[in-house]
């Protein structure tokens, strides 16, 4: 009996020893999938036909012309980029519950009158379905973290259609933004103004105003 026992002992320990490693191997691949999930945006939710249009928007392309883009204001007004044609824009895609959006946020408040006197037309819109996650409303972003300055006329927020979300944030940023010419260029793209805050200021006394 003890011989028998002692050739079950390998076997049995082989046994454990594939048993742990592939539980193992097993919750990496669950931490794996949990991590994926947590850092990759949420696909916005819509019809087939939506995503269809989303799908065959014209691409951006800095030093070209800013495609056109339809957006919701949070007044219930639907108006077009090409409107602001005539005097530079910083047409400004975030999802409400980013970090650097709120914090962008502040830092441009707090330069809204040098912006506002040198004409830059700020366009703040809230993304797509907030790239699919729970957050405030643009007007209930607006009223936390832009202060004093919410609601002006030269800082115009809302809501983009999912066609302009996917033209101009196909890879879905939370917090992009891009500086448009008087004439219509697309001059930069960026992120996180209260980090790029003199670039921003250089556009509006500079080259926005040619």
């Amino acid at each position: 009996m003890k011989r028998r026992s002692a050739k079950r002992q390998p076997s049995e320990r082989r046994s454990r020893r594939l048993l742990y490693y592939g539980g193992g191997l097993l919750a990496l691949v669950l931490i794996a999938f949990v991590v994926y999930g947590l850092i990759t945006p949420k696909s916005s939710t819509g019809s087939t036909s939506d995503a269809a249009s989303a799908n065959k928007t014209v691409a951006v392309k800095m030093g070209s012309l800013a495609p056109d883009m339809t957006f919701t204001t949070v007044d219930g007004t639907e108006r077009r980029l090409s409107e602001f044609r005539g005097r530079p824009v910083m047409l400004w895609l975030f999802a409400s519950w980013c970090p650097t959006c709120q914090a962008g946020t502040i830092a441009v408040a707090g330069k809204f009158d040098q912006l506002r006197q040198a004409g830059v037309q700020i366009i703040q819109l809230l993304l797509y379905n907030n790239l699919g996650y729970a957050g405030p409303s643009a007007e209930e972003f607006a009223k936390r973290y832009a202060g004093s300055t919410y609601p002006s006329p030269g800082w115009l927020w809302g809501d983009a259609s999912q066609a302009g979300s996917y033209m101009y944030d196909p890879k879905g940023y939370p917090d992009i933004y891009f500086l448009i010419s008087k004439d219509g260029v697309l001059q930069t793209m960026s992120s996180a103004p209260n980090v790029t805050m003199k670039q921003i200021l250089a556009f509006a006394q500079g080259a926005g105003n040619k």
